[in-house]
């Protein structure tokens, strides 16, 4: 017979299990239509969401995946535990929706009527271009990750990372650092 300590212990483990998927009876494709799709356990789900549990700090650890419903499926511990062709198509899936470029420069900052208007040079190693984004809350969209890196978030939910303070040109840096807080 369960003592109350032990339903309540019963309860509380059901509630925070997580479900992780058996990656061995996950089989991620792309549809015809250029969603991301995954068959699992004799289930088709022929278009899935991905969303990051940590999307800064662990990235690659803790992947939810939902259906169409935004129900969940079950999440991937962790990405390294897929085929090199099922990473490839999780992780670009990812990356449509965690589009974060990197921050290479900042042109201009200015303020005016309780927006920060920023005139950035953003992108991949391989790519650089211009963007003009505007912040609202200062104190809450512009934070350090840690010692030397920080994310910009503007108004539209625009997520642009800093990798390296350290690394940034003097006039960016100074123009940043006001907002440093």
């Amino acid at each position: 017979m369960e003592t109350a300590i032990q339903k309540d212990t019963h309860s509380l483990a059901n509630a925070i299990d997580i479900g992780m998927l058996d990656l061995k009876n996950a089989e991620f494709y792309v549809t015809l239509g250029g969603f991301t799709g995954l068959k699992y356990v004799g289930q088709d789900y022929n278009r899935i969401t991905l969303r990051r549990a940590f999307p800064i700090g662990n990235p690659m650890e803790y992947i939810s995946v939902a259906d169409k419903d935004n129900k969940e499926i079950g999440m991937i511990r962790s990405l390294a535990d897929l085929s090199d062709k099922q990473y490839s198509i999780v992780l670009a899936e990812l990356e449509k929706r965690y589009y974060s470029p990197t921050v290479y420069e900042i042109r201009s900052v200015k303020d005016k009527l309780g927006y920060v208007y920023m005139e950035l040079i953003i992108g991949r190693e391989d790519s650089r271009y211009k963007k003009n984004c505007a912040l609202k809350d200062v104190n809450k969209n512009i934070r350090m990750l840690d010692d030397d890196r920080l994310v910009i978030t503007d108004v539209d939910g625009n997520r642009y990372i800093v990798e390296s303070l350290s690394g940034l040109d003097k006039k960016s840096l100074k123009r940043l650092e006001p907002y440093l807080f």
